[in-house]
């Protein structure tokens, strides 16, 4: 079952920023470098938004635009979800289920961010989380 809590999933990953205004391929080549499918988007400590591999996808390659030419800001997913770091791993496999995303941003104590993607749990814990919810759902269509 996804039990941990965010902050043991965020504690020690590595996390790219960007700002609205730099390219997208800036922007991908950070998260290459940095072996990760997003980047936070940053106006000083306010998030703004997430740039994931989606978005570069259906937003930029599918459109035939340039990443050279693109900006974060324009292709960007506005208001990303967000959980506390104490929220556990089962409440962000829940929000990336009902909301058909990849990744939870992680709002850490001290106001820094961290993210949590779907790759993240292992099968096991997703197995679980499935079970869990069946469960969950009999109980409702009990009462």
């Amino acid at each position: 079952m996804p039990h941990r809590t965010l902050k043991s999933i965020v504690d020690r990953q590595a996390l790219v920023h960007a700002s609205a205004g730099e390219t997208v391929a800036e922007a991908v080549r950070r998260m290459q470098q940095n072996h990760v499918g997003c980047a936070l988007v940053l106006d000083g400590d306010e998030l703004k938004g997430i740039f994931t591999g989606s978005n570069l996808v259906g937003r930029v390659i599918d459109k035939g635009r340039d990443p050279n030419a693109v900006t974060v800001g324009e292709v960007m997913s506005p208001n990303p979800v967000c959980l506390p770091c104490s929220s556990l791993g089962f409440d962000a496999v829940r929000q990336m289920r009902e909301y058909g995303i990849r990744h939870v941003v992680v709002v850490r104590a001290d106001d820094g961010f961290g993210v949590v993607s779907i790759h993240d749990f292992p099968d096991e814990e997703l197995d679980g989380y499935e079970e869990e919810m069946a469960f969950e759902k009999q109980l409702w269509e009990e009462m």
